[in-house]
């Protein structure tokens, strides 16, 4: 081999050592492009408390006595029961509140705030927020929804 011939090579070697750290360094501009402009999430959060109530309609007398035969008959057919005002603090706290309490959170209704209750009971009270994922009918997306408005 001459030395005209190990100076090619050289040069060749040069050259795709060059061309592989260029490529290294676009992939790695692309990577921290992708990376940073992607928003921030953060799983932390905070409750603050607020004030719920529930809404209960208001009739005046002309509409109530002229549809009076007709709510009782759809009273007895259904069960209806009277809603009332209340106020509700959140976050509640789940070995202390009542059902209508419990009703005030979105995605909890009669049935699973009695099962909520009759749960608290069986277990002797609430240790944790998260032993509300052992109550059947309450996985993982629900109690994602309701975990914030409730404490131990």
């Amino acid at each position: 081999m001459s030395g005209s011939d190990k100076q090619k090579r050289s040069n060749g070697n040069k050259q795709s050592d060059i061309l592989v750290g260029v490529a290294l360094l676009l992939l790695a501009a692309v990577f921290l492009y992708v990376g940073f402009s992607q928003p921030k999430v953060s799983n932390d959060y905070t409750v603050t408390p607020s004030e719920t109530q529930v809404y209960s309609p208001e009739f005046d007398s002309t509409a109530l006595s002229n549809s009076s035969t007709a709510q009782a008959s759809s009273s007895e057919s259904y069960g209806a029961q009277e809603v009332t005002d209340i106020a509700v603090h959140f976050p509640i706290n789940l070995n202390t509140c009542t059902r209508d309490e419990l009703m005030a959170i979105d995605g909890i209704g009669e049935t699973r705030a009695d099962s909520i209750l009759a749960y608290r009971e069986q277990l002797g009270g609430y240790t944790s927020v998260e032993q509300l994922k052992e109550i059947s009918g309450i996985g993982d997306t629900l109690y994602a929804k309701i975990a914030p408005y409730v404490t131990v």
